[in-house]
């Protein structure tokens, strides 16, 4: 359910770029068609921004692995990254190129 103004703005699209082509009854003055020419383009620009804005949003969202059970019998779900960490370094890895054990977040 999280995908769905995603898939709104997918069938959007087509509809938005389709109106012009449906309303196109009656001829129209050269100062007419370039206003809705430029409108459609408008509508365009904003629904590649939305789509952009919509995919930076899904990017954002944490990623979590397979949680376990550690000695203490607390509840480890580590946290994905895919990001380099501060310093350039993967996270994980040290400065000395060892993992490092992600410690997850407890619950």
């Amino acid at each position: 359910m999280r995908c769905a103004p995603f898939f709104a703005a997918v069938v959007a699209l087509p509809i938005l770029l389709a109106g012009p082509a449906l309303a196109a009854d009656a001829p129209r003055s050269d100062d007419s068609q370039e206003k809705q020419r430029r409108a459609t383009d408008l509508a365009i620009q904003a629904t590649q921004m939305l789509m952009r804005a919509l995919e930076l949003m899904i990017q954002s969202l944490p990623q979590y692995g397979s949680p376990r059970i550690d000695e203490n019998g607390d509840i480890i779900i580590p946290r994905i990254r895919k990001d380099p960490g501060p310093g350039g370094n993967p996270p994980g890895k040290n400065k000395g190129g060892r993992e490092d054990a992600d410690p997850g977040t407890p619950l």
